[in-house]
């Protein structure tokens, strides 16, 4: 496929999770909130009627600004549409507190993409976006008919009960939810546009370069956020502030010391290694992943801190972390992009990651009083949270 195919994919793919964010207002956390305390129709087709909107007018949106061709607008167009049903969907089934359903349907998605591009690709002879297009798609319809099947028993047609005062109650909790996670999306992300805006010849190549090497260096955090979930856990059910400070202490430098380890080991792969992995257009990779590497680690570090937060009640200090990785993206990417192209895209990143971190730092300095050197240094108790981590995973496995 190439970096100039990765490049257009990962512009497409970007377009639409945006699209999802909107969709989500209604779609979204709010929607799991009011499913136990409302009639799950009057819940659905309103969000079912909003998504169907943002699938066919922001697209369109993408068009007239000229960022996408009309292919790319018919294709980002049916992918939304299915993506924002999907999503919904999903979103009622945590509602009904189908957790074991709902994840059967993200992996039938996410299997039936990957058995789908095969076929497609064998079939056909091609490996070109709009085989990954075609197949994305289908795995869309899939997993909306598949999570409307497990909801078949849940759904009661009938009048849509006080659509008004639902409406508001939804667009209300919704904008608050998903002002947050377009934050973070933007600060995760802006450096795409910028890169296809500043190089309109050879952005799609550039992009397919920077968002493999982004992928490769962000499934890192994989670590860290699976260490949050069990913390995320512990916090909320501990009643005890000092107790929850300390574990998240311990968690973050747990989180920290593993992220680095992937990290080196990263950095040692030689350049041949991504060469044979994805071709002859990804030889900077390695160099993108250095310019990110400190950044990677100290989120890997911070991102224990914002779940803290998250635990104890306080979510707008984790967006306000993201707004000022932001404010970092925003300012110096003008910068950096276009006169250092891919290589300033990476060491932006790297500046707003830093920055997010540092913010939660503090913050969480702050709540608990700690000194620096406690935070970052102090390794008393760590190995009592492996050992509890351990326990934890033990026991979610086991039930």
């Amino acid at each position: 496929m190439g970096a100039e195919g990765r490049g257009e994919i990962s512009l497409v793919v970007l377009n639409i999770t945006v699209i999802l964010l909107l969709n989500d207002i209604l779609g979204g956390g709010a929607l799991v909130f009011l499913v136990p305390r409302y009639q799950l129709y009057s819940l659905l087709l309103p969000s079912w009627i909003w998504g169907l909107i943002c699938g066919l007018v922001f697209p369109l949106g993408f068009y007239l600004f000229g960022s996408i061709t009309q292919q790319e607008y018919l294709t980002m167009t049916l992918l939304s549409i299915f993506l924002n049903l999907s999503s919904i969907n999903s979103a009622a089934l945590n509602g009904k507190e189908l957790i074991r359903e709902n994840n059967i349907v993200s992996l039938a998605q996410v299997i039936s993409l990957v058995i789908l591009l095969v076929a497609l690709m064998l079939g056909t002879g091609k490996q070109t976006p709009e085989t990954f297009y075609m197949a994305l798609l289908l795995s869309y319809v899939f997993s909306f008919l598949l999570s409307l099947y497990y909801l078949r028993g849940a759904i009661v047609i009938g009048p849509v009960l006080r659509f008004k005062r639902l409406f508001s109650q939804m667009t209300r909790s919704g904008f608050h939810l998903q002002l947050g996670n377009a934050v973070q999306l933007l600060n995760y992300r802006l450096s795409f546009y910028l890169i296809n805006h500043f190089f309109p010849a050879g952005g799609k190549s550039m992009l397919g370069v920077y968002s493999t090497a982004t992928s490769i260096c962000e499934s890192v955090w994989v670590i860290s956020n699976g260490i949050s979930m069990v913390q995320y856990a512990r916090i909320s059910n501990m009643s005890s502030r000092k107790e929850a400070q300390e574990l998240t202490v311990s968690l973050s430098k747990i989180s920290f010391l593993a992220t680095l380890g992937v990290v080196a080991v990263m950095l040692c792969l030689p350049s041949s290694v991504f060469r044979f992995l994805f071709g002859a257009g990804f030889i900077e990779i390695p160099c993108i992943i250095l310019y990110l590497s400190a950044g990677i680690c100290a989120f890997g570090l911070a991102s224990m801190y914002s779940h803290y937060f998250a635990g104890i009640g306080k979510m707008h200090i984790s967006t306000q972390g993201s707004l000022v990785g932001f404010a970092v993206t925003g300012c110096l990417g003008f910068i950096l992009v276009p006169r250092f192209g891919i290589g300033g895209a990476a060491i932006t990143a790297c500046c707003s990651y830093l920055a997010s971190a540092l913010f939660l730092l503090l913050k969480f300095r702050k709540e608990s009083g700690d000194n620096f050197r406690h935070l970052i240094f102090g390794f008393q108790g760590i190995f009592s949270s492996i050992k509890t981590l351990g326990t934890d995973v033990r026991n979610k496995r086991d039930h």
